[in-house]
């Protein structure tokens, strides 16, 4: 009867915890989802204040913007669902960033022949919280590089790398190209996929950095990993 009553409470535990995952999940995706939606606002909000018709290549542009948001979002959940346990100790960051890179290298058109690398040190492990901003950011970085880099239409090269240092973790995401012009601040100009950047910076409470000294840009996020997830909004008066 003991026996009995000791299984069944055990099963009742795991019973719980199972739905208090699946509940975490759940608010995360439709987190997430609202979240997407929101950038797929401001990028239509931004196209029709622009007053000018897009070129078919520009639209399309546009779109693959959207679904790699879509597809960097989707990755990490299919990586949070297909590990158990792995929330409960972290998210493996560096095998999450190999699977973006290759992803990204595949799906959109205007990668052309760029090569994107992952390098990973190891132990670059996140909180799950943590791991859609970081993902996010990321992948704009990303994205931003195979658009801007190369203006000549070059192929180029791509450097994704994590790091954990002194309890933080460090993200790199480094190119080849042209760099950024003496006259543009990062940190304030820049469109949509800078402000995403950050935002969700902010939202991580990190550090970023941008060293661009004459060929190719490297952009360092710094993420303390005590910090808490604050709930800024993505898109201020001021950024």
């Amino acid at each position: 009867m003991d026996v009995e009553r000791r299984n069944f409470g055990d099963a009742a535990v795991r019973h719980v915890g199972s739905d208090d995952r699946l509940s975490e999940a759940q608010h995360r995706i439709a987190n997430n989802l609202a979240l997407i939606a929101g950038y797929t606002r401001l990028q239509a909000s931004r196209l029709d204040k622009a007053g000018q018709p897009l070129s078919a290549r520009e639209a399309c542009i546009a779109l693959e913007e959207v679904a790699a948001r879509i597809e960097t979002v989707g990755e990490l959940h299919r990586l949070l669902s297909g590990a158990p346990g792995e929330g409960d100790a972290g998210v493996d960051l560096g095998r999450f960033l190999a699977k973006l890179c290759a992803s990204l290298m595949e799906t959109v058109s205007f990668a052309g022949d760029t090569v994107i690398t992952h390098r990973d040190s190891g132990g670059c492990l996140v909180r799950p919280d943590q791991a859609t901003p970081v993902a996010l950011i990321v992948s704009e970085l990303v994205t931003n590089a195979l658009k801007y880099a190369h203006p000549s239409g070059v192929a180029g090269r791509i450097l994704v790398s994590c790091r954990s240092t002194g309890g933080r973790l460090v993200v790199e995401v480094t190119d080849d190209g042209v760099g950024l012009s003496e006259d543009f601040d990062p940190h304030h100009g820049g469109g949509l996929g800078f402000r995403v950047v950050r935002g969700l910076a902010r939202q991580l409470g990190a550090t970023l950095v941008y060293e661009s000294q004459g060929l190719g840009l490297t952009v360092r996020l710094t993420l303390d990993g005590d910090g808490e997830h604050r709930v800024i909004p993505l898109w201020p008066g001021r950024d």
